[in-house]
């Protein structure tokens, strides 16, 4: 017999390889099936999948953005229902009927539980989460936004657990943009603003936040404000001398101290125009008589805490003064109650008018992710397209190659069979 093992073997080991490559590519959709295939087009392939995986997390990290955008958008909203005069239940409007001449002492202590409610609502709707994060809080979101004072039902004192510093979220490989507010936008109104070179006038309790978000705080002798850094430490070394590179220092050049109040908690009677003649505890004012002019664009704000304002007014319902801690004071007649009002109204108007500025620029930050994401998606799906045609096999063309080997294998099986009839044995009687 005509030995064709070897010969035949090769040709078979051949074809079985043919159909493996094809066989894949079939099942698989890819047109390669080991890297060494085909060296260039993989590394081709590997990097449009690099950037179609790094499009789709960034498309995901905007999702979620996108979802905290809108729960900020919907208590924004909410907020300015709660503070707005157009509102059945709103502060303004409770405000106005505190000011009717109609209104008796049970009608304003109805006005304030009502107000003590909305003040719960304003609570809940700055510390909005979502996923654990809060909204408004600043660069941290793991910080609660509004924290209430252990001893909140007797002073009304909330403080703001977060900073100016607002989040960067990545839009593109190397590109970033703010994301939302801080609760600075929400339940604080600029109370004093001056530039380099300006007066700059604070009272004690407010917040000075710079043009960068940084906080200044009053030093313990209360002569010097002092600048924070991002984890809220105080910048060493201090520097006030602006021929050295940014000012952390800055000096107060006077204080006009708050009046003392009587031992009852009530202002003395000759302390009652210094006080505005409300009735109220007024704090100390710092002047800084010229801001320093480095870095180029200071800018100087005082934040104002409107839960401060609101517990004054609460208090002022109920017929009582509001100390400097919060608590109240002394019980205070008709017409100071009737001012504090009225002065309380001005100053919602303006917290109103603050959290709209806000919830402006909260939409504007909104709007920059919105477009970005629908340019994640259209890059998604321009990346997956590229890929399936860089790297996707062609099915009609291995149809056809499927074909040619089958007839290939048919073709060789037959001349095997032929070969193997060729035996000497046929020919021997």
């Amino acid at each position: 017999m005509i030995d064709t093992s070897k010969n035949m073997l090769y040709h078979i080991g051949n074809l079985n390889a043919e159909n493996q490559r094809i066989s894949h590519q079939m099942a698989s959709g890819e047109k390669l099936k080991d890297g060494s295939d085909d060296a260039l087009l993989h590394a081709n392939l590997i990097d449009l999948d690099d950037k179609l995986r790094v499009t789709e997390g960034l498309k995901l990290q905007i999702a979620k953005s996108k979802v905290m955008n809108e729960t900020s958008d919907t208590s924004m909203k909410e907020l300015k229902l709660l503070l707005g005069a157009k509102e059945t239940n709103s502060i303004q409007n409770d405000l106005l009927k505190g000011l009717n001449s109609g209104m008796d002492r049970s009608d304003k202590l109805a006005l304030a539980t009502n107000l003590r409610g909305i003040r719960e609502n304003m609570f809940d709707l700055a510390n909005e989460r979502v996923d654990g994060e809060y909204v408004f809080t600043g660069s941290d979101t793991s910080k609660q936004t509004l924290i209430k004072d252990k001893d909140f039902d007797l002073n009304g004192k909330v403080t703001y657990g977060g900073d100016g510093f607002l989040r960067e979220v990545a839009v593109q490989p190397g590109s970033y943009r703010d994301r939302g507010i801080t609760g600075y936008d929400v339940n604080f109104y600029t109370a004093s603003k001056a530039y380099a070179g300006d007066s700059f006038t604070f009272a004690e309790g407010e917040r000075i936040i710079d043009e960068n978000g940084f906080e200044w705080k009053l030093n313990t002798a209360g002569d010097e404000l002092q600048k924070y850094d991002y984890n809220g430490n105080v910048y060493h070394p201090l520097n006030d001398n602006a021929a050295n590179g940014d000012v952390t220092l800055i000096k107060i050049d006077s204080t006009v101290p708050s009046p003392l109040p009587s031992p009852a908690g009530s202002p003395n009677a000759t302390n009652a125009d210094a006080i505005a003649g409300t009735g109220q505890y007024v704090p100390t004012t710092y002047t800084i008589s010229s801001l320093p002019s480095v870095p180029a664009g200071r800018v100087f704000e005082a934040k104002h805490n409107y839960f401060d304002d609101l517990n004054i007014i609460i208090n002022a319902l109920e017929g009582k003064a509001t100390q400097f801690d919060g608590t109240t004071g002394a019980t205070i007649d008709d017409e100071i109650v009737r001012k504090t009002v009225s002065n309380g109204l001005e100053l919602t108007t303006k917290q109103f008018d603050a959290s709209n500025v806000g919830h402006g620029e909260l939409g504007g930050r909104n709007n920059v992710f919105n477009v970005a994401y629908n340019k994640l998606e259209a890059q998604e799906t321009h990346y997956n397209i590229l890929i399936q045609q860089t790297g996707g096999a062609d099915l009609a063309k291995l149809a056809m190659e499927s074909k040619a080997l089958e007839l290939t294998y048919q073709s060789l099986y037959t001349t095997i069979s032929k070969m193997n009839k060729l035996s000497l044995l046929n020919y021997l009687d």
